[in-house]
């Protein structure tokens, strides 16, 4: 308890130089899953030599048979991979399937990486025990290697992980394949069978592709074939070359001396063709003896030569000199001479003396807090300038305790957004805390700001530059109450003060503004949404929100009703249709503003200027606060459009290109994250209660004349109320940053306007 309230405090002291969130990214919106919990779990933890192994009540007896279980296969493992992990290992041991089902781990979202998922906390895994002693044991020895190898290729320290995570991603076969690969008997009939089959269902997929049980299946098979055909030590061989060279195909190329393209024809063939020798293979007999009995039975005999120039190497059946193959051999018979009689006997460590098995007392569980998701990022603040986005964000083993910190800091420390949140997730019910302050500092007014202007009533000249040196403060402190009602359905409640303040510092005799707010806000939430791939999603996810605010010592309460709907349908291999659709109403004494146009995080941004001819700001900027931006309405300026009412749909076809190029063909990051989408935005905003082909609105009504021109009008015009935009795009990563770029054509008033290039950081809806 002294430790976690020792981080929590520590936590604290940093949150001014530590991490913040973009107020405006649609696609950033929280949705989420959730866990429900039926009862709550005491644990207590025991250590044996080189597992902490956790329980609750009713588990201690399986604690100790799980303990004892992965202490005998630690060396077996260790010396199959060729890797003994730093750090003690941790085991959360449930005593059923539905218990299980109650855990928050893994609900945490984790950190994606060019490419690439990664949890910081993954140093643990949970173990259920459904009845069956076999398959419990199998479980607990799949479980643990998978760990060590995750610990192997990421590394134990923050560090470690962060670079390792920038530069190296592995398919699923790859972990769960050698993981099962320990834990399974591999030379049983069942086995074998079983792999030969998932092998056959393989044939027209690639192997990144592969999830759940495939790629476990599959990856066994891999590694079984590796084991057997060049020996076993060349399993550790090429894990530990992955991690130097940051890339499982090389690692293989390298290791085993031939083309990858050649090694997958190879394994392939190995369990679809003359199986009768595989069989043979496992007997007594060495498998040097077989192979030299039957040379061309697992390597089969090339028909046809394909013409070579001078001088050039035929990599792809290229054969090794007698000396070398002789090495593979004895490699092969000394790792293989004895059939295994179950799982692993000719895997365990020869005349290896173990340490006597240790079990300490139980005692109740140190839920210790770990960093699990560190990021930097750029934003382009719709308010600000570009400025740098930190976050980082914390939670004990179980992850029923998270707490994120934020940071946004422009080139001037007076534009900077801080937040911090802590969410508790332990029982039935979900609750959390937060705090967010914003700091937006105008220093003068021009063509770039200008907008932000025009909903408070004053439109400026396009060449209009003057100094005003304002400020507006925002602050906001929130309890949230979640009450999940399935997996993928949550309600929730969320009472809030806010607090905004505008500063003249031009005007230094006028007193401060400053406005107090009360309310609360309801959420419907639903999300049956997953990523099979990184940078792809699949499924549906929804929110339905609605937010009132009350005027403590004002009379400009307002409410906000949103509705974001979001679904992502695969088509055929590689292409997705992605859809959103989104709707904001404002109301009440003094409702707020949404603007359309552009992207979110456009770097290039162009924004939409007016032809007023006014020079001076309105009183009271604390509005600009509470601005909402909808999402991308690709093929306009920044801004184009605003109201108090806004419909915005999107509509992206997305194609990944990895998916249609061979596994050995890409070997950037830059080249396997590749997208190319075609799109169609169309959205449209009004003021009032009018609706959108109402005259009154705020695309065909503009306000010309003030200031110096003794004449002012408002003028009307009938032009369609809806924008489109139309065009195509390429995303991809580049050091760890997902990039954007899109090249849309507005249609306005059945006009196309002159096409426009938008340059973008970060993910798309």
């Amino acid at each position: 308890m002294k430790r976690i309230i020792l981080t929590l405090l520590f936590s604290v002291m940093l949150l001014p130089f530590l991490s913040a969130q973009n107020f405006y990214a649609a696609s950033e919106e929280e949705f989420g899953k959730n866990r429900i919990q039926y009862k709550n779990f005491d644990w207590k933890t025991t250590r044996s030599n080189n597992f902490e192994v956790n329980y609750y009540r009713g588990g201690n007896e399986l604690s100790e048979r799980a303990a004892k279980i992965a202490e005998g296969e630690f060396d077996r493992i260790t010396e199959v991979l060729g890797y003994t992990p730093f750090t003690m290992m941790k085991l959360f041991i449930y005593n059923s399937p539905k218990d299980l089902e109650q855990s928050n781990i893994g609900l945490t979202s984790p950190i994606e990486y060019d490419g690439g998922i990664l949890n910081l906390s993954r140093s643990r895994v949970e173990i259920a025990y459904a009845g069956n002693e076999k398959n419990f044991e199998a479980d607990i020895v799949q479980q643990v290697a998978k760990l060590f190898v995750y610990d192997m290729l990421y590394g134990g320290s923050l560090k470690e992980v962060l670079q390792s995570s920038l530069m190296l991603t592995v398919p699923d076969w790859y972990m769960s394949g050698v993981a099962r690969y320990v834990s399974h008997d591999n030379g049983s009939e069942e086995e074998l069978n079983l792999m030969k089959a998932k092998v056959i269902q393989a044939q027209d997929k690639k192997l990144k592709t592969l999830k759940g049980d495939d790629a476990a299946i599959v990856g066994q098979s891999i590694w079984h074939y590796i084991a057997q055909r060049y020996g076993m030590d060349n399993i550790s061989n090429i894990l530990n070359l992955t991690r130097i060279i940051r890339d499982e195909q090389s690692s293989i190329t390298s290791t085993l001396g031939i083309s990858y393209n050649r090694f997958l024809r190879e394994w392939s063939d190995y369990y679809l063709k003359d199986m009768h020798l595989r069989n043979a293979i496992n007997d007594d007999a060495s498998v040097a003896e077989k192979v030299e009995q039957t040379p061309n039975a697992t390597l089969p005999q090339i028909t046809q030569l394909p013409n070579l120039r001078a001088n050039e190497v035929d990599t792809d059946n290229y054969v090794f000199e007698a000396g070398n193959i002789d090495k593979v051999k004895i490699g092969v018979a000394s790792s293989s001479s004895k059939a295994p009689s179950k799982r692993g006997k000719t895997l365990t460590r020869a005349n290896r003396g173990r340490e006597e098995f240790k079990l300490t007392a139980p005692k109740a569980y140190q839920n210790l807090l770990v960093t699990n998701d560190i990021q930097t990022d750029f934003v382009n603040d719709p308010l600000r300038r570009l400025g740098m986005k930190n976050s980082l964000m914390l939670n004990d083993m179980l992850e029923n305790n998270v707490f994120k910190f934020g940071l946004y800091i422009a080139p001037s420390f007076r534009n900077h957004d801080v937040s911090a949140s802590y969410k508790n997730n332990t029982n039935r019910i979900d609750w959390g805390l937060s705090f967010q302050r914003r700091s937006i500092f105008l220093e003068t007014a021009e063509e770039r700001n200008q907008y932000l202007f025009r909903p408070l009533g004053l439109t400026l000249p396009a060449d209009a530059n003057f100094v005003i040196l304002r400020r507006v403060l925002y602050h906001r402190v929130e309890g949230t109450i979640s009450y999940p009602l399935s997996n993928n359905l949550r309600v929730s409640g969320s009472p809030f003060l806010v607090n905004t303040t505008d500063i003249n510092y031009f005007e230094l005799g006028r007193a401060n503004i400053n406005r107090y707010y009360s309310g609360a806000v309801g959420e419907l939430v639903f999300d049956k949404s997953y990523k099979p791939f990184p940078n792809v999603e699949v499924g549906t996810k929804a929110l339905v929100r609605y937010e009132k605010y009350v005027g403590l010592n004002n009379e400009r309460g307002f409410n906000r009703f949103t509705i974001d709907a979001r679904h992502y349908q695969p088509l055929v291999k590689g292409i997705v249709l992605a859809a959103r659709l989104s709707y904001g109403t404002s109301t009440g004494n003094a409702p707020k503003t949404t603007f359309l146009g552009g992207t979110e995080n456009w770097i290039n941004r162009q924004v939409q200027t007016g032809n007023g001819q006014a020079n001076g700001v309105p009183g009271d900027l604390s509005d600009i606060a509470f601005y909402n931006f909808a999402g991308s309405l690709r093929g306009f300026n920044f801004a184009r459009i605003y109201g108090n009412n806004h419909l915005l749909t999107n509509v992206e076809l997305r194609l990944s290109i990895a998916d249609f190029v061979s596994n050995g063909a890409l070997a950037s990051n830059a080249l396997k994250n590749l997208q190319f989408i075609a799109f169609n935005d169309i959205g449209t905003a009004w003021q009032g209660e009018n609706g959108p082909f109402s005259r009154q609105n705020s695309l065909n009504t503009e306000l010309v004349g003030g200031g110096n021109n003794p004449f002012r009008a408002t003028v009307t015009n009938f032009k369609n109320p809806f924008l489109m935009g139309n065009g195509f795009g390429v995303r991809t990563s580049i050091l760890g940053y997902f990039v954007r770029a899109d090249y849309a054509w507005g249609f306005e008033d059945k006009e196309m306007n002159k096409p426009i290039l938008h340059f973008s950081i970060g993910h798309d809806f």
